[in-house]
Formats: structure tokens, sequence, C-alpha cells
């Protein structure tokens, strides 16, 4: 029962740092953020072909 609801809370952090990078990133892609703060939050971004 320990092991479950330590997974389970592991899950909960993982999905929520998932979803701040999602809005993160959103910010950076709408011009409300400039890459360097991005990158000082720890997201790094793929470069393109």
């Amino acid at each position: 029962m320990n092991n479950e609801e330590l997974n389970k809370n592991k899950i909960i952090k993982s999905v929520n740092k998932m979803i701040t990078d999602k809005n993160i990133v959103r910010s950076y892609i709408k011009g409300n953020m400039s890459i360097q703060e991005v990158k000082e939050k720890g997201i790094k971004l793929a470069k393109p072909l």
C-alpha cells in the first residue's frame, strides 16, 4: 500500500511538471518569454533540422 502511495505521488508530481513546462513553452511561442527565461526554467528546446 505504501509503495502504491509513493508511485501515485511521483505520477502527480510528473504530471504537474509537464503541465508547467507546457505552459512555459506556450508562453515562449507566443512571445511572452525569451529563450533565456525558458533555459533558466530547465527546459531545453530541440534544434530544428
